[in-house]
């Protein structure tokens, strides 16, 4: 009889090592350009495409309330799509999920993701951070490499958009 609760405490822990298992990515970018500018430009739940590089499209069905679902068509052989849930919009930023993605495209799953800007001297930085689990067969360090792959990327043309 011992041996059942032991097993039992052994396979609580383990349950809960493996569901508190998450990857967390951030990613940042200073800009010289104010925070309102900035905001113009990412501010929109449907506006990725116009600074996300890769997007083509992403229509969102109520724009920035919350609960609004945009579906995200890359540019890239066969059209594939993400689909994203806005969770809440602030003054600063948004935060939203993703719940459908094929792990070809972004190997997640369980993601979570905040973009935010805040004033920094005359300028702005522009801060990206996911929280996920690896999904697709990737291990942490390959989906980790890819969200701060696409982290980067927008980030990079958020600065450059914005500093026209």
């Amino acid at each position: 009889m011992p041996r059942l609760p032991a097993f039992a405490a052994a396979a609580a822990i383990l349950f809960s090592i493996q569901a508190a298992h998450a990857v967390q990515v951030s990613e940042t970018v200073t800009t010289t350009a104010p925070p309102a500018k900035v905001l113009a430009l990412i501010g929109k739940f449907d506006a990725i495409a116009s600074w996300l590089p890769g997007a083509e499209s992403s229509p969102a069905d109520k724009g920035n309330e919350a609960g609004s679902v945009r579906i995200i068509t890359l540019k890239a052989p066969g059209s594939p799509k993400v689909t994203e849930r806005l969770t809440v919009m602030t003054p600063t930023g948004y935060e939203y999920t993703i719940s459908n993605v094929d792990p070809k495209v972004l190997p997640v799953a369980e993601y979570s993701s905040t973009l935010n800007v805040v004033p920094s001297g005359t300028g702005s930085v522009v801060t990206w951070t996911g929280t996920f689990k690896p999904a697709g067969g990737a291990d942490d360090a390959a989906a980790g490499k890819a969200v701060s792959g696409l982290y980067r990327a927008g980030l990079d043309n958020i600065k450059a958009l914005a500093e026209r």
